[in-house]
C-alpha cells in the first residue's frame, strides 16, 4: 500500500506542475485529460486517461490497484450543459471493468476481481485559479450477475473463510483531473 501511495503522490506532482503552466480552460476545446483517484472509473486506486473527440463525449480508460489485484475499466463519459464559466458541469458514464473484489489475507490465490458493466452519474467541479484543474466527484452502480456472491459463498464453505464486509450496492468515486490539451 505504501508503494501506491508513493506512486500516486508522484502522479498528483507532477500532473499539479503541468496544470500550473496555464489557467485558461475552456471546456468546447478540451480534448485529453488525466485524472488519479479512487473508484471504479480510476480502476480502483489508480489513474484516468479521458480523451474528448466531441466537447460532450469523452471516451476513457483506467487502471489501478484493486485490493485483489489490478483493475480496469473502459467508457463512455456524456457532459451535460458545459459552459466554459461554469464550476461545475454535470455529467453521466457507462463503463465495463472490475466492479468486484474478493480478498483473502493469508491465501492470495483465491483472490479474485469480478468484471461488467457499471454505470454513474457526478460533476465536474472546477475551483480556484487554475480551471484546468478539477474534481470529479461521482456515484456509481454496478451491475452485478451473482457469481461475486457465489464465489464467496464457495470460499465459505470450501475454505472456511470468513468475510467482514457484503458488497455494497453503490460505489463511490473522487478523482483529481488535470488537462493535458
Amino acid at each position: 500500500m505504501k508503494k501506491v501511495t508513493f506512486f500516486l503522490v508522484i502522479i498528483f506532482l507532477s500532473l499539479y506542475t503541468v496544470s500550473a503552466q496555464t489557467n485558461e480552460f475552456t471546456p468546447q476545446t478540451e480534448i485529453v485529460n488525466l485524472g488519479i483517484g479512487a473508484g471504479f472509473d480510476y480502476g480502483g486506486i489508480g489513474a484516468n486517461l479521458l480523451v474528448y473527440p466531441q466537447k460532450n463525449i469523452g471516451l476513457f480508460a483506467a487502471g489501478g490497484y484493486a485490493l485483489a489485484g489490478f483493475g480496469y475499466n473502459v467508457g463512455l463519459k456524456g457532459r451535460f450543459f458545459v459552459r466554459d464559466e461554469a464550476a461545475v458541469n454535470p455529467f453521466i458514464m457507462g463503463m465495463y471493468g472490475y466492479h468486484s473484489a474478493v480478498r483473502i489475507n493469508d491465501r492470495s490465490q483465491l483472490n479474485k476481481l469480478f468484471y461488467g458493466p457499471t454505470f454513474g452519474a457526478g460533476i465536474d467541479w472546477r475551483m480556484g485559479k487554475l480551471k484546468n484543474n478539477y474534481l470529479a466527484i461521482a456515484l456509481t452502480v454496478p451491475v452485478r450477475n451473482g457469481d461475486e456472491k457465489e464465489y464467496k459463498e464457495m470460499l465459505t464453505n470450501n475454505y472456511g473463510a470468513q468475510f467482514e464486509n457484503d458488497f455494497l450496492p453503490v460505489g463511490f468515486s473522487i478523482g483529481y483531473r488535470v488537462r493535458l490539451k
